[in-house]
């Protein structure tokens, strides 16, 4: 293996920065640039989806259940991974259904399970032909919208909707 004489780097060096102009000190200086930006902005969100799902919440349906007569019901969610915030309800497919309780706020432990009541309004019943999507939030910020077909009795994946 040759020695590396730094005299004649040293002069190599001087040599190559004599000959480049301003020209090519802008071109490799944009370039460099907008490399460091381009790599900063895609390391921080595969950083922030790392982190977000290792404390994301799991949510699994833990019961539904109708009354005799069909005009109240409970939708029981179960909580198998890390403590979320519930933030919003909705009801998709049924406009006569709503929601007896306030869920707004309420924070789901993890290991533990909450109960949603739902009511039927004017003459139609309660039935499983329709979907129940929770909002919700984890100990980060990141904010979650899932769906419950409940004619299914399978939870769908969460969708990841706001990073913190």
């Amino acid at each position: 293996m040759e020695e590396i004489n730094i005299e004649e780097w040293i002069a190599t060096a001087t040599d190559y920065l004599a000959t480049t102009g301003p020209m090519e000190w802008g071109i490799g200086g944009g370039g460099l640039l907008i490399f460091v930006i381009l790599l900063s902005m895609s390391g921080g969100k595969r950083r922030k989806k790392r982190r977000a799902k290792s404390v994301a919440p799991s949510l699994v349906i833990n019961g539904f259940q109708v009354s005799p007569l069909g005009r109240d019901a409970y939708f029981k969610v179960y909580n198998h991974g890390q403590k979320a915030q519930l933030t919003g309800v909705n009801i998709r497919g049924k406009g006569h259904i709503h929601i007896k309780n306030a869920v707004a706020g309420h924070e789901l432990q993890p290991a533990e399970s909450y109960r949603i009541l739902l009511e039927a309004t004017g003459n139609k019943k309660i039935a499983r032909d329709f979907i129940i999507e929770l909002t919700y939030m984890d100990q980060l910020g990141n904010v979650y919208r899932q769906d419950f077909p409940l004619n299914q009795q399978a939870a769908q994946q969460p969708k990841l909707i706001k990073f913190a």
